[in-house]
């Protein structure tokens, strides 16, 4: 059950781990940095998520190569319950974001000066690699390269036509300045779901 937020004023991409620290949640820092041993199109990013991980619970899930769903929601779970020691909620959404809130209801004008450490001490302790890496094999298991998938869903869309390249498209990307609206519905299904593997609606 997610928590209903008030006011929320913090909107972030999801999936990006900040690492940070704050007394109030601990964490446990391996003292050797340690390794896996996988195969598989995503095996180096499970190695360097795993050796960078910030907690044995992070190292648990990371340890076999695959981040299930219900290890995604238990990541999300434990962050949500990290912040409510704080006082604070967190509402994740379907297309990327969340937004981080106050329980009490109260906004002071330094409010996310001080509520962002929280929340980077949480995710570090409890999230970590774990959504990225959910969210990336979830959308491209296979790793298939990222402009060839983007200018396929693209194309199929109706959003570019035959002559736009990987290259353009790679271009565009890095400087976040699309020939179409990126923030469409259908712009952003291909952006979060280029193969059509998991979105619905």
């Amino acid at each position: 059950m997610r928590q209903r937020v008030t006011g929320a004023i913090a909107v972030v991409p999801a999936g990006m781990a900040v690492l940070g620290a704050l007394a109030g949640c601990s964490s446990s820092t391996p003292k050797t940095r340690q390794t896996l041993s996988l195969d598989g199109p995503w095996a180096s990013e499970f190695q360097k998520g795993f050796a960078d991980a910030k907690s044995e619970w992070e190292r648990d899930v990371l340890r076999d190569g695959v981040v299930t769903a219900t290890e995604y929601e238990q990541s999300r779970a434990h962050v949500r319950s990290c912040l409510g020691d704080a006082g604070l909620t967190i509402a994740w959404n379907g297309s990327g974001g969340f937004s981080l809130g106050s329980k009490s209801g109260s906004y002071p004008d330094d409010f996310f000066d001080r509520a962002d450490p929280i929340l980077q001490q949480c995710e570090s302790q409890w999230a970590g690699w774990i959504p990225v890496l959910f969210e990336q094999v979830r959308r491209n298991p296979e790793k298939k390269d990222e402009a060839t998938i983007q200018v396929a869903c693209l194309e199929a869309a109706g959003l570019v036509d035959k002559t736009y390249s990987k290259q353009r498209w790679s271009r565009d990307n890095e400087k976040g300045d699309f020939p179409f609206d990126a923030m469409s519905g259908s712009a952003r299904r291909c952006s979060l779901d280029p193969l059509s593997l998991w979105l619905t609606e």
